[in-house]
């Protein structure tokens, strides 16, 4: 076991739902960990839709996902309607970032196509480098708060792009840890965000910031979201968890 972290105290601001493996790499290496979860994930305001456009997957090109959050609730609902996994059809599977392949590959799907940036304009720019997507069907799978750059990006490229709204976020109000009590009367050493979101919502809290501090940022859209707080930032070199805990 490494003990590289042993006596750092380290927020986790991920929800109770996702954050089991970022607080296990960061135990893995004697951090004391404190979960601030910033966010809940609820289903999507409309059910049906949501539920319609997993039902229609099949008739699609491509199926693009951004997030785990939205390859968990996709599958969850897709298993829901159908018992074979040949159900899905002959379509192409994209995502942005590790976490996000890695889901998909939990429900025995492979990922066709990745960018090597986890970030959506690096997701559009490599289907413009490497498939021609000029009329064809793309479903995009996402939470209520998603940028709308894969959209646009896709729909440029001549490509017909439908939008599967599969969860949305909402801010976490409670203390379900316990951890914003024990951060405001023991501070931290960093506090690691994974999103833009968690970002706004953590600042939204009001919880003062411990001198010295540090934010551990996932990549450049969650570093901007970071930049009007006036907090030292240190970006992962990757947008992955792996590359947050490597930067701690």
């Amino acid at each position: 076991m490494s003990t590289n972290l042993s006596g750092k105290k380290i927020v986790v601001t991920r929800t109770r739902a996702q954050a089991s493996a970022l607080v296990e790499m960061l135990e893995d290496r004697a951090a004391d960990v404190i979960e601030i979860p910033t966010i809940k994930i609820l289903p999507p305001e409309d059910k049906i839709e949501f539920s319609e456009c997993v039902a229609a997957a099949h008739t699609y090109d491509w199926l693009v996902f951004t997030s785990p959050n939205g390859v968990e609730r996709f599958f969850e609902a897709f298993y829901s309607a159908y018992k074979d996994a040949r159900s899905i059809g002959g379509l192409s599977i994209a995502a942005v970032g590790k976490s996000t392949a890695n889901k998909i590959n939990e429900y025995r799907f492979a990922v066709d196509l990745m960018p090597e940036k986890f970030v959506a304009e690096e997701l559009v720019k490599t289907f413009a480098n490497e498939v021609n997507i000029e009329n064809l069907t793309i479903l995009w799978v996402h939470g209520d708060e998603a940028r709308e750059v894969v959209s646009e990006g896709l729909s440029a490229l001549g490509a017909i792009v439908d939008e599967c709204i599969a969860y949305k976020t909402v801010p976490e109000t409670e203390d379900p840890t316990g951890g914003k009590k024990r951060f405001t009367k023991e501070g931290a050493d960093a506090v690691t965000f994974a999103s833009g979101s968690a970002v706004e919502h953590f600042f939204n809290l009001g919880l003062p910031w411990p001198k010295g501090a540090k934010a551990i940022s996932i990549g450049p859209i969650t570093t901007k979201a970071l930049q009007a707080h006036g907090v030292e930032i240190i970006e992962a070199k990757e947008s992955s968890l792996e590359a947050m805990v490597d930067c701690l």
